[in-house]
């Protein structure tokens, strides 16, 4: 591997193991930190890997000649069945069969990739399969996003973007009073626009030749991270912030782009060490199966070791003892999905891209 490759999956594994201890945290327990923040990072990295590789194929097939357009979108989206689509319904199957409860009251939305929309709509979170909410927007990316980089003229591929990300903000300032019967309202598509559309922004100035170790890059990635903090710790401490609520992401979205800059590049020193030790490198392999597998994994976790859930294991101790097991249920969801579901497909997959 690449040293961008290393240190990039290690950055996934630190914001996967994050997200998994957001989820899993004991009521009552410590939660010091806006672990939100790394699932934002999958969102922004998702944004810039994305474009990146389309503005690479384009680059290539326009450098061939002749129609190209029909046949690169029909292989994309046959690939992105492949990684993306194959594993997420092997999950939702799962979910299925433990009896998930929102997954038989509505699977459709689950199935046709619109579970966020569906969340926005209920105001709460559905046991075990809450986070398909994020899966459902990426997905919605992946299918509207090769339109944008590959069918828009060059030319105007800036502008479409710029205006792309700029939707969230304001949807964010005006979706109040335009939907007051949906209750969480950000959950919808369009107010994460600026996660994606800001990664897109970052994969599109690196094609165009903005070095990854640009001090104006990490300046500005710096301002927006503080900027972030800023009104962020202001809402939480109940003093005004003006109406930049509705920027906060965005300033966020633009500060984890120097992250993955930085990550990319390399970092030195204890970073490296930890960041490409090879526990996280494997996690960071295989986070997307832990994604897909680490809420359903207390469900799991229930019917192996349901005495867990006996009163006299209600202390700590207790409590710890079931985050292990969900755990190595997750571990052991997230490698079988690996072994048995990605790796296969990605050797046909990778046959087809070399086609």
């Amino acid at each position: 591997m690449n040293g961008r490759a290393v240190q990039l999956d290690g950055l996934r594994a630190v914001a996967i193991l994050a997200i998994c201890w957001d989820h899993w945290c004991p009521s009552g327990w410590l939660r010091f930190f806006p672990f939100e923040v790394f699932l934002f990072f999958f969102l922004v990295l998702t944004g810039y890997l994305i474009t990146g590789s389309l503005l690479r194929e384009r680059e290539r097939f326009e450098a061939l000649g002749g129609p190209w357009r029909l046949e690169a979108l029909k292989n994309y989206q046959i690939r992105r069945g492949l990684r993306i689509l194959a594993p997420y319904y092997a999950a939702l199957a799962l979910a299925w069969l433990l009896w998930a409860p929102d997954v038989h009251a509505a699977l459709g939305w689950y199935a046709l990739q619109l579970s966020n929309i569906h969340m926005a709509c209920l105001g709460y979170w559905p046991m075990g399969t809450n986070h398909f909410w994020s899966l459902a927007m990426q997905h919605q990316f992946y299918l509207i996003w090769p339109f944008v980089v590959w069918f828009i003229p060059r030319r105007a591929m800036l502008a479409a973007i710029l205006v792309f990300t700029a939707v969230a903000p304001l949807s964010r300032m005006f979706q109040d009073g335009m939907l007051p019967n949906v209750p969480w309202r950000h959950l919808l598509t369009w107010a994460s626009f600026d996660y994606f559309g800001v990664g897109a922004l970052f994969a599109l100035a690196v094609q165009r030749g903005m070095s990854m170790e640009s001090r104006g890059l990490r300046v500005v990635a710096i301002m927006a991270a503080a900027g972030y903090a800023a009104i962020f710790g202001a809402h939480s401490l109940g003093w005004a912030t003006w109406g930049l609520r509705s920027f906060q992401q965005t300033l966020l979205a633009v500060g984890l782009c120097g992250l993955i800059a930085s990550g990319s590049v390399g970092f030195s020193g204890i970073l490296k060490s930890v960041l490409e030790h090879p526990i996280l490198q494997r996690i960071g392999q295989v986070s997307y199966g832990i994604y897909l597998f680490h809420n359903l994994a207390p469900l799991v976790a229930g019917k192996i070791f349901w005495f867990l859930w006996d009163d006299s294991f209600g202390n700590w101790a207790g409590l710890a003892l079931r985050t292990v097991a969900f755990a190595g249920v997750t571990w052991g969801l997230a490698l079988a999905s690996w072994r048995w579901i990605e790796q296969p497909l990605q050797g046909a997959r990778a046959k087809l891209a070399a086609r």
